[in-house]
């Protein structure tokens, strides 16, 4: 079933870039999840015809060049806009992105390449579907991991969805992907269509089964949350001039709601020192913690005088009557929260603003009290990790996360970072309260389902009822082990037949 003529045309080529562009669509805000099936297809399609390594490389690196290049084009945004770099350089470093993350679908292409000679249904049904899901697995590790645009996250408001709590979204991924070989299989194999419509709806069977299923269940217990979304201009939140003047925002507006079990500030919400604002912030707050039994979770800057020489951390402190708790980031983000050779990088100031200094990697406890309740505490692009979100579950009874994505403001990417948040609650069972800057806040259901937010780029105060769910759903045990053993023990055994082949 391989196209003898090693020379593909350039329509394959179009073909899977244009895949690739389109396949932004199915993720937030378009939310056009049936292209997460179809733009796939494309590509296994002309995978199907090629036959040399070179093809197979370039047909997935062209795929991915597409992806990316639409769906994480808001790496702009935050170089030109807010850290001020020429056009030039931010255009082209945003480039340089793009390529060098697009290198990550170079193993798709090595896998692909590597089991061409198979049987149709067999390369297209099997063995193509597991190179994705291990693609996918990989971008989430190499280079610290880029967990983002994955398959699964487009699935979270169809069927597909209900697979996430048992294999996590890898095991949604691969559900889809095995939709879109289906596709592939019946347009060039038409008498197949038994095959297909077997497989399909054997997907669909075990999708309901399982939205059925309730994997955790309520302890009775609730909360009245209030988050803050404070909508800081990102271009000013940084500057001394506006310190004051946004703490006396997020003060005034915490003082509405004393009444709530809760108030959550966003990441950064103090643009400098926890320390530097104890007599005239925090001190207070504490106080009136005491008299109304509120707690505050707050995001700033923590200098952590344990480490020698000390670091600086970005935190999250949590307030009530009697402590002061401290929770800080510890999966960081190369080249924004830290800067390899940041010291032999200052001659690049004349074009872009440099951070000052590397942020410390957090090592505390994942888990902190809130009301009495552990919750599993995370600041910004942490939640985008799975596998590491799991940690202190199921000891956690909620999940909490303080994010600024004001460095992406006019993108996609507050739309998209929430719609990843939304998949770790369905994986977790758990409730997730998302606290931001500019938005998208919200409350999000064990299920996924946001439940309370506020339109982007608004001053708003989110309030709502968080429930706290105890046992764990499959996935909080197992992670994603059992979708990545299936997966090397299918290439493993595939690999072997080769070779006895031989």
């Amino acid at each position: 079933m391989i196209n003898k003529n090693k020379n593909l045309s350039i329509g394959h080529y179009l073909l899977v870039f244009i895949a690739g562009l389109s396949l932004t669509l199915a993720f937030a805000p378009i939310n056009i999840s049936i292209i997460a099936i179809i733009a796939p297809a494309a590509l296994f399609y002309s995978l199907n015809t090629a036959t040399t390594l070179k093809q197979h490389l370039g047909l997935n690196y062209l795929f991915a060049l597409g992806l990316f290049g639409s769906g994480v084009s808001w790496v702009f945004n935050a170089m030109y806009f807010f850290s001020h770099a020429h056009i030039a350089l931010a255009l082209l470093f945003t480039l340089i992105y793009i390529l060098v993350l697009s290198l990550v679908f170079l193993l798709q292409g090595l896998i692909t390449y590597r089991f061409r000679l198979a049987s149709l249904p067999i390369k297209i049904l099997l063995l193509f579907p597991i190179a994705w899901v291990v693609g996918e697995a990989f971008r989430g590790w190499v280079f610290t991991g880029f967990p983002w645009l994955l398959l699964g996250h487009s699935h979270i408001d169809n069927f597909l969805s209900s697979i996430a709590p048992v294999l996590g979204t890898l095991g949604v991924s691969y559900l889809s992907i095995l939709l879109s070989a289906s596709l592939v299989i019946l347009f060039i194999q038409s008498k197949s269509y038994r095959i297909v419509a077997t497989l399909s709806i054997s997907i669909v069977i075990l999708s309901y089964g399982l939205s059925l299923v309730s994997w955790v269940s309520p302890t009775g217990e609730s909360l009245k949350i209030v988050m803050i979304q404070g909508n800081i201009a990102q271009e000013n939140k940084w500057r001394k001039a506006y310190l004051q003047p946004t703490l006396d925002l997020y003060m005034k507006k915490t003082q509405e709601h004393w009444d709530a079990d809760v108030i959550i500030w966003p990441e950064t919400a103090i643009a400098g020192y926890f320390s530097q604002h104890f007599d005239k912030v925090l001190n207070p707050l504490q106080q009136k913690s005491k008299e109304t039994k509120t707690d505050l979770i707050i995001g700033g800057f923590y200098r952590n005088m344990k480490h020698k020489p000390a670091t600086t951390e970005n935190s999250i402190l949590v307030i009530n009557a009697e402590r002061r708790d401290i929770y800080s980031k510890q999966h960081l983000v190369p080249f924004s929260e830290y800067v390899p050779l940041l010291k032999y990088m200052g001659w690049l100031k004349q074009w872009i603003d440099l951070p000052y200094d590397n942020v410390g990697k957090g090592t505390g406890p994942t888990n902190l009290l809130v009301q009495g309740h552990q919750a599993r505490l995370s600041v910004c692009y942490e939640d985008a990790f799975g596998e590491e979100m799991i940690k202190g579950l199921p000891s956690a009874g909620l999940l909490i996360n303080l994010s600024n994505d004001g460095w992406f403001t006019g993108s996609l990417e507050p739309y998209q970072h929430m719609q990843i948040a939304r998949m770790r609650s369905l994986e977790t069972g758990r409730y997730m309260l998302r606290s931001t800057n500019i938005g998208v806040s919200g409350i999000i259901d064990q299920r996924g389902k946001v439940i309370a937010t506020a339109p982007a780029y608004q001053l708003a105060a989110i309030s709502g009822e968080a429930k706290i769910y105890q046992g764990a759903t499959p996935y909080v045990y197992l992670s994603n082990w059992p979708i990545l053993g299936y997966s090397f023990l299918i290439l493993m055994i595939s690999t072997l037949r080769i070779k006895s082949a031989h």
